[in-house]
């Protein structure tokens, strides 16, 4: 009787111990060594960028135009018209958590125009952030 418990017990013990010693070894294991090398972090940028770029073309280009411009499809029947993105000393002064939230809350809850929907109840917070990362990305055409 105790042999089949203890087959029953290495059966499960084993591979939860085998998937607890593989995950410590991913970049978690290593956060306590100090940040993680520049090389991975460009990776993770590019990858939140890019990610963004797709959910911007499919939620955000009809009103704000392909590079974020305010020239989108649909900007000329909105009054106000939408926010330029890509100007860059504009959108310096405002934090990522700003963008997050406007973009999450809309426009109306950030005492902005009540047009720009409330992207938060279709787009979770891992979306939200990519968003954010590539907005830091546009910039206005020469």
């Amino acid at each position: 009787m105790k042999r089949r418990h203890l087959a029953a017990l290495a059966l499960v013990a084993v591979p939860a111990a085998a998937l607890w010693l593989l995950g410590r070894s991913g970049p978690r294991a290593h956060a306590a060594e100090g940040p993680a090398p520049a090389a991975q972090r460009e990776m993770v940028l590019n990858y939140e960028q890019s990610n963004g770029k797709r959910l911007f073309e499919h939620y955000c280009a009809v009103c704000h135009g392909a590079s974020g411009e305010g020239d989108g499809f649909n900007a000329f029947n909105l009054n106000p018209k939408p926010r330029n993105l890509a100007n860059r000393e504009a959108m310096k002064t405002f934090s990522d958590r700003q963008l997050f939230d406007a973009i999450s809350q809309g426009g109306a809850e950030r005492g902005k125009s009540n047009l720009m929907p409330p992207w938060g109840h279709t787009l979770n917070e891992r979306q939200l952030r990519y968003l954010v990362a590539y907005l830091r990305t546009l910039r206005e055409s020469e």
